[in-house]
């Protein structure tokens, strides 16, 4: 940080991120340069051999050419690993270096071209096979540093690279007209940019009306995002290692203070005498938090066979096949009554969704409907009529493919489509959307009226109606919850690992009546909406300002398993600044993103923590400790770093992390168990 100025344009890399490349082709030419040895000063030629003499002249050159590599690239290497990630100065000559490498590189073409030459005239009639490997090796080895290195110019190019140059220049000398115009060109070109690699990510898909506005919206969110940043990819990645650090430090001077009431951090959230545990005691909230664990089967069942061959890679796979109607002739496509939409040519999903329930021993679920279109702001879903619990059940897929990537990041705030509304109601734009065209769908082809009209003889006219989902499922469910609450008021909706950024204020404690969510740990998604992009890269920018490490250094200490006795002792404090130089952009924390409505995740939410044992190191952790309490939707207004933040929003880890729960509660006995708070307390 900040990007290389290179032939008067910015690079999106950091003259800090050159030690590993440079460190390659150092070994590279290292290697070469002993074998080349080797070969051309100890072995004799014959002076009849034109082929094997003309080898050892243009080997000799090479030799220089590779002495001149492994100067050149120590010196990058060297400058690279001076200064820390801000702290810029001690690498200000290193544009010279690389125009000096990039010459020797022009010198290498050249000879990679002889040595093509040499190939095309010798390579049949020299009878010298040593000389044909070396001239062999010589060119693969010229053509790889050449492919490399213009692969990476590729991939570091920035299209607004000069743009940011002249801005730079003009600001220093005053703010004129000319400066908002380059100002405004930067704004456009970023965005232009961002839609770019939007339309290369989604390469393979059709595009759409709908899909072209959500690449707007996007790169305009990117663009804002990181506008007047001057960081690279991987002061990033410094920084969350940075960030994970502070926040670990943070947490253990909080514990070690002792003048809070705070008795314990489970899953990066405090826990007082005051936290609510849930109580599995009481028959009732046992009764509803098994409830919880029951639907989120149908959450899980909705991705279908990707999920179900996941989940049983071993017997998936043979049991999917075995009841696939492509390979059997006598096998009906699909059961009577149930209508199928998009699916794949051999029903992949339809069968996936119920091998899911027969494989739990639920037989008494009849799926009536299933829908894998996938677009966006169009989320596949299918509706199933449980006799068991005297239910109708519709479960929305949570991400699964690019488009629902672009459904999730279109995140701008937009009033729910409810005509009653008590106070203001806002959602997430995207979810918003694909609520909207569920419903189209269930009224359209009338498929709740078929669910409910399934079996009349069992009921199913008196069944309740519930709404599940997971992560973009289940925001689209709590929004769809909003949209069909009017016609059937008794409806239910389990909401599992939902996005932060869901509902406004207002509509967040309206959907408390109906409404349950989960989230499990540390999980990203429950912490990540507009409103706490602002204060994650303000955070973010914190600690990159503060630390005084070498790029390399901080990368390389976050994969170590890093004791709680030196957290307090991270050099993350400001340190002094040796001159007006020192820190690059000093009014990148004054930036602040455009202003957007705080968004909270929806219901009633119970979190999923869990605990390790303080002796245990977190190189080698024991078995956590689960339990569930009632959380706060505003406390997940910070995204706390882990290696668990993914991994722990993935659904099947989900449908783990309530069942530990469960098996804890059943491990202890009612006599003996004490308090939640006591039990943790007496792990400190």
């Amino acid at each position: 940080m900040p990007g290389m100025v290179v032939f008067r344009r910015r690079w999106s890399v950091g003259s800090d991120d050159l030690v590993l490349p440079a460190l390659f082709l150092f070994l590279l030419h290292a290697v070469w340069l002993v074998v080349l040895s080797v070969v051309l000063f100890g072995i004799s030629y014959g002076p009849g051999q034109s082929c094997s003499l003309t080898l050892v002249d243009h080997g000799r050159g090479y030799l220089g050419i590779l002495v001149s590599c492994l100067i050149c690239e120590g010196a990058i290497i060297w400058l690279s690993m001076r200064g820390s990630i801000l702290y810029t100065e001690p690498r200000e000559s290193m544009q010279y270096v690389l125009y000096i490498r990039l010459a020797i590189l022009l010198v290498e073409l050249v000879y990679a071209i002889v040595g093509i030459g040499w190939l095309v005239q010798y390579y049949g009639p020299c009878d010298d096979v040593t000389a044909k490997n070396v001239t062999l090796g010589i060119v693969a080895c010229n053509w790889l540093v050449i492919f490399s290195m213009c692969f990476t110019l590729m991939c570091t190019f920035d299209p607004t690279g000069r743009t940011i140059v002249k801005l730079r220049a003009t600001k220093r000398k005053q703010r004129n007209l000319r400066t908002y115009n380059l100002r405004h060109r930067l704004e456009e070109g970023q965005a232009s940019s961002w839609t770019r690699r939007l339309k290369v990510f989604m390469c393979c898909s059709r595009a759409q009306d709908s899909q072209s506005d959500a690449y707007s919206e996007i790169a305009n969110l990117f663009a804002e995002f990181f506008r007047d940043l001057d960081i690279v990819p991987s002061d990033i990645i410094a920084g969350l290692v940075l960030l994970r650090q502070q926040q670990r430090a943070k947490r253990s001077a909080v514990l070690d203070e002792g003048n809070n009431d705070i008795l314990a951090f489970l899953s990066g959230m405090p826990v007082t005498r005051s936290t609510k545990y849930l109580n599995l005691k009481n028959s009732q909230e046992m009764a509803m938090y098994k409830e919880v664990c029951y639907y989120m089967l149908f959450a899980l069942a909705a991705y279908g066979w990707p999920m179900y061959l996941m989940r049983k890679p071993a017997c998936g796979l043979c049991r999917l096949v075995s009841s696939c109607p492509c390979l059997s002739l006598s096998q009906p496509r699909f059961s009577p009554g149930v209508t199928v939409e998009d699916d794949n040519c051999c029903s992949c999903n339809v069968i996936a969704i119920k091998r899911h329930f027969l494989d739990e021993n639920l037989a008494g679920v009849e799926i009536v409907y299933t829908s894998c279109h996938d677009a966006v702001y169009e989320t596949p879903f299918f509706v199933a009529v449980d006799h068991e619990k005297k239910k109708v059940v519709i479960s929305i897929r949570g991400t699964l493919s690019p488009k629902d990537a672009l459904t999730d990041l279109t995140g701008d705030a937009e009033r729910l489509p409810v005509e009653e509304q008590h106070g203001t109601w806002l959602g997430h734009k995207g979810m918003v959307l694909s609520a909207e065209y569920i419903k189209k769908k269930l009224e359209q082809e009338m498929i709740l009226s078929q669910a409910f009209g399934r079996d009349l003889g069992r009921g199913t006219k008196h069944y309740g109606l519930v709404v599940v989902g997971h992560s973009l499922g289940a925001g689209t469910a709590a929004i769809l919850s909003f949209l069909l609450r009017p016609a059937y008021p008794s409806l239910q909706c389990y909401s599992y690992s939902p996005p932060g950024g869901l509902l406004s204020e207002d509509a967040m404690e309206y959907s408390k009546e109906f409404v349950t969510s989960v989230v499990l740990g540390k999980d990203l998604v429950p912490r990540i909406g507009l409103s706490q992009l602002e204060g994650f890269r303000r955070h973010l920018l914190e600690v990159l300002q503060k630390s005084n490490k070498p790029k390399w250094r901080v990368i390389v200490g976050g994969t170590k398993c890093i004791p709680k006795s030196e957290l307090l002792n991270d050099d993350l404090s400001v340190t002094s600044v040796p001159n007006s130089r020192l820190w690059t952009h000093p009014s990148d924390l004054t930036i602040a993103l455009s202003a957007s409505t705080p968004l909270y995740p929806p219901g009633r939410v119970i979190h999923v923590v869990h605990n390790h044992p303080p002796e245990s190191c977190c190189c080698g952790q024991e078995e956590p400790t689960y339990s569930a309490i009632w959380g706060d939707n505003k406390a997940f207004d910070e995204v706390i770093i882990s290696p668990a933040m993914l991994h722990e929003h993935m659904p099947h880890i989900v449908m783990n992390g309530l069942n530990k729960v469960l098996e804890r509660h059943s491990d202890v006995t009612p006599s003996s168990e004490p308090s939640e708070a006591e039990d943790w307390t007496s792990q400190l």
